[in-house]
């Protein structure tokens, strides 16, 4: 083998040239054309986020706090001219459920212009509220896309490098321990149902196993415990994103705004029933 190898020194290393220069050639155009993926991501992100979606989103926002249904209406009429597909390219919207949202509105107002009855404005105002919501989901996915790293560099700029270095580390170790919780919570889940089901797989003692992966469990909970600790003391909010926290005061805002919704809608309708029941008693006293 050694002496086929010394006899054929010129052609191994030819050949070896050659397939690196292939790979390096390969990695190379990958990695170009990565750089302008992202590069033609992020112009197209730019330009959707600032020419389009913001004002969209706002705008919309400024309709959902109208209490009055008769302003709400001309405001949603406003918005509906100013964004018509006739004038705006639909496709920079870019997401297939806010275009079809945003379609199916434009085609409950035109309801609601012909029938101008009660059931055709709910319809519009629910497509409303579905629209409003599809661009707020977007508006901050593309937000988050393009400022994610934004307050880290604005905070970290003048951090001594051993303290960033490390800080990173702490990223990484949140990030890593999110997910192995996660995978170790599934896999408690598959090992209880495969206690309980026929022909078990997995399980032979269960008490041990589960017993195992709790103790996972709580060392991978404590690690990313203390490191979002350590990034939040750092650095906060630097992914730009919603926390749990948020998440929770945004469910328990949206739970009360549909009960405030809910008993308008009740008083309304007492209301009515009053000025019916009234009606009707003074039609019966003139009879």
């Amino acid at each position: 083998m050694w002496e086929f190898i010394k006899e054929n020194i010129a052609v191994i290393a030819a050949g070896l040239s050659f397939i690196t220069a292939v790979l390096s050639a390969t990695i190379a155009f990958i990695t170009n054309i990565r750089h302008k993926d992202r590069d033609r991501f992020y112009q197209n992100a730019e330009e959707n986020l600032y020419k389009l979606i913001e004002p969209m989103y706002f705008k919309m926002n400024n309709i959902k706090n109208i209490k009055d249904d008769h302003h709400k209406v001309e405001s949603i009429r406003k918005f509906l001219n100013t964004y018509n597909p006739e004038k705006i390219n639909v496709s920079k919207l870019g997401n297939r459920k806010l275009i079809n949202t945003f379609i199916e509105t434009h085609s409950a107002y035109s309801h609601y212009r012909i029938e101008f009855d009660d059931r055709s404005l709910k319809l519009l105002l629910r497509k409303i509220a579905s629209l409003e919501y599809f661009l707020e989901k977007e508006y901050w996915k593309l937000f988050e896309a393009i400022y994610k790293d934004h307050n880290y560099f604005k905070k970290t700029v003048s951090m001594n490098y051993l303290f960033r270095f490390f800080y990173r580390i702490s990223i990484f170790i949140e990030s890593t321990f999110f997910a192995v919780s996660w995978i170790i919570f599934i896999f408690m889940l598959i090992v209880i149902y495969d206690e309980y089901r026929d022909g078990t797989i997995w399980v032979d003692e269960l008490q041990e196993k589960l017993l195992i992966l709790l103790y996972c469990l709580v060392f991978s909970l404590f690690m990313l415990s203390m490191s979002v600790i350590i990034n939040l003391a750092i650095a906060d909010d630097t992914k730009q994103k919603k926390t749990i926290s948020d998440y929770l005061t945004l469910g328990i805002t949206s739970l009360w705004k549909k009960g405030a919704v809910k008993r308008r809608e009740r008083k309304k309708e007492k209301a009515i029933r009053k000025e019916e029941r009234a009606r009707a008693a003074s039609i019966e006293e003139s009879d």
